[in-house]
């Protein structure tokens, strides 16, 4: 058996989710302006028939719905952008795994201090982590898809390093 497991960072999820975010904002762009268009057009062919009030919540109502799912598409590609950000800035690795102990995100911990390891999501719509507690209390975690190693991977490392006694526990991610 190899002296440890290290565990790298993956940029190449993070950078998918950037070029996917990135394009469903353009989308969201050009649907946006199909929706001017098309409001624009409506109005011209309706505008005797238009007062003001009209006119203006025929255009609030309109480009809202566009609108808001252009907010939505823009903040989650600066969400994406900012975990490749962290990930590129990041040194080193992830998490080592030895007959020592283990350490995630720069944290060490001897197996007989290590009170446990699971995954957990955090939030809404957040991202499951790899998160460390120590018997003290002290928690360390990174995101699972910031890792270059597959999570059942990692289990087994955890399990043969510690003889047993650790294990990565799934149970907080519900179905």
């Amino acid at each position: 058996m190899a002296q440890e497991l290290v565990v790298g960072y993956n940029p190449l999820p993070a950078a998918e989710r950037v070029a996917h975010y990135q394009g469903l904002v353009r989308s969201r762009l050009i649907w946006l302006g199909i929706g001017v268009v098309l409001l624009v057009a409506l109005w011209f062919w309706l505008r005797d028939q238009l007062d003001t009030a009209s006119t203006i919540w025929l255009f609030v109502l309109g480009l809202g719905f566009s609108g808001v799912w252009l907010v939505i598409a823009i903040i989650l590609y600066v969400a994406a952008r900012r975990a490749l950000d962290r990930i590129n800035a990041t040194q080193g690795y992830a998490i080592r795994v030895d007959p020592q102990g283990i350490e995630v995100a720069g944290k060490t911990v001897a197996w007989p201090d290590v009170a446990g390891i699971a995954t957990v999501r955090r939030g809404l719509g957040g991202q499951p982590r790899l998160t460390l507690r120590d018997t003290t209390g002290v928690t360390a975690s990174v995101p699972i898809t910031f890792l270059d190693t597959l999570p059942g991977t990692l289990d087994s490392a955890i399990r043969a390093y510690s003889r047993g006694s650790q294990w990565i526990d799934t149970s907080k991610l519900g179905n």
